[in-house]
């Protein structure tokens, strides 16, 4: 009998990191825009309307497919590591417990469990869980939890009914 919920599951959850790149698109709608209607850009140095609105559209392209190869290579790798069951599996009461404050932007929470150590932020972009409980995370101190993870990315969690 299993006595263990699943609260995430990477293989499931999927690419979650979408909105982080495709903020970007925004600004390559802008710079597409500017490209547009650049002879009508306020009147400065002769050579800005030739320059600029380029160059912000390049920068924006280039921003936008960086975000999405490096958010996504981070998926892809710990699915490939997942699916082929390379994933390193933890399971015990939740041990030494520092949950990350409501505002904490720049602070993580943290805990260990079987003497491997974690730490995440809701402000972190990662393919792997990051749900702190001071945002209605699952995990709390003393919890019985099974973790299958890669380093330190936390690929499935499960906690004890």
């Amino acid at each position: 009998m299993n006595d263990y919920i699943t609260v995430f599951d990477l293989a499931q959850a999927g690419y979650r990191q979408w909105p982080y790149a495709a903020f970007g698109l925004i600004f390559v709608g802008i710079g597409v825009v500017l490209v547009r209607y650049r002879r009508r850009l306020p009147r400065g140095p002769k050579w800005f309307p030739d320059v600029f609105p380029y160059g912000f559209l390049g920068y924006s392209v280039l921003w936008t497919a960086i975000a999405f190869a490096t958010t996504y290579a981070q998926y892809h790798h710990l699915r490939r590591v997942m699916s082929e069951g390379r994933a390193a599996i933890v399971e015990g009461p939740v041990e030494n417990f520092v949950p990350m404050p409501y505002t904490g932007h720049g602070a993580r929470e943290s805990f260990t469990v079987g003497g491997a150590r974690f730490q995440y932020s809701d402000y972190h972009i990662t393919a792997g869980f990051n749900n702190t409980s001071s945002h209605g995370g699952p995990v709390r101190a003393g919890r019985l939890v099974r973790i299958a993870h890669v380093g330190g990315d936390i690929v499935r969690l499960e906690v004890h009914r």
